[in-house]
């Protein structure tokens, strides 16, 4: 396992309200999974949804492959300037193991945008970013409301910001089942803490030249006694990852079938 050593910190971070503390890993290699075979590929269009929280219209794609349900269910986070496109692919190879999905928009970014829209640097909607921990209680409560969802198989992936943002959303209500962290682009003290604490299955995925963030890795590294962590090389941020590194999309998908207990 490798460290990142420290480097300077974002923007973002810098305008960033609650304690943070930077975090990114990832560990080199596989993850000793095989796909699994016989289950029918579906599009990862999947049907447009809209979740109410707050005020705003939260945007999402629901997919729901073709398997018997009740079905395990993985939440979708876009990051910072960012939007659920990123996720296509990672959706469809979710439904090819038998898992449905929500990619979304959280507040201020792709399609949510009925309230405004984030800007990078605009302090007037920094708050976009900072208070949709709302957003992914939302999004996880409709998930659950689905008959077709099997709601104690909940997964969500979060990118950049809304690493942080999934966990917070855990400790003000139950934690999903597991968590997987594409270069969060902040981690609290407390999130590093609750990583052990929840006993949930965690996976931190980053580069080894992160953009952004290079001190996540070595803190999480220091802390915790359970969650795997994962970097790999270059200098893609969160969700960009997906496309720099088309290899981890299996890896993660392999990673949640086994979270989840996925049949």
């Amino acid at each position: 396992m490798s460290i990142v050593p420290g480097a300077g910190v974002s923007e973002e971070l810098r305008r960033k309200r609650k304690p943070a503390r930077i975090v990114a890993a990832l560990l080199v290699g596989g993850l000793g999974l095989t796909p699994a075979s016989g289950v029918a590929q579906t599009p990862a269009e999947g049907e447009r949804v809209v979740i109410e929280s707050a005020g705003w219209q939260l945007v999402g794609d629901l997919v729901l492959p073709g398997s018997a349900g009740p079905l395990p269910a993985v939440l979708l986070l876009n990051q910072a300037a960012g939007n659920r496109t990123a996720y296509v692919g990672l959706a469809q190879h979710l439904a090819d193991r038998g898992m449905a999905s929500l990619r979304l928009d959280l507040r201020g970014h792709g399609e949510s945008t009925n309230l405004g829209r984030f800007v990078p640097g605009d302090s007037l909607t920094a708050s976009f970013i900072w208070d949709s921990e709302a957003d992914v209680i939302a999004a996880r409560r409709y998930l659950a409301s689905l008959e077709a969802i099997d709601e104690e198989r909940i997964a969500i992936v979060g990118a950049s910001y809304s690493g942080e943002e999934m966990a917070e959303a855990g400790r003000l209500t139950t934690f999903a089942r597991a968590y997987v962290a594409l270069s969060p682009g902040s981690f609290s003290d407390e999130s590093i803490v609750g990583i052990d604490t929840s006993g949930i299955p965690w996976l931190f995925i980053a580069s080894r030249e992160e953009r952004f963030l290079m001190e996540i890795t070595a803190a999480v590294v220091a802390q915790t006694r359970t969650a795997d962590i994962m970097l790999v090389p270059g200098r893609a941020h969160a969700s960009d990852l997906l496309e720099d590194r088309p290899d981890l999309v299996p890896r993660i998908v392999a990673w949640l079938h086994q979270a989840l207990g996925s049949e």
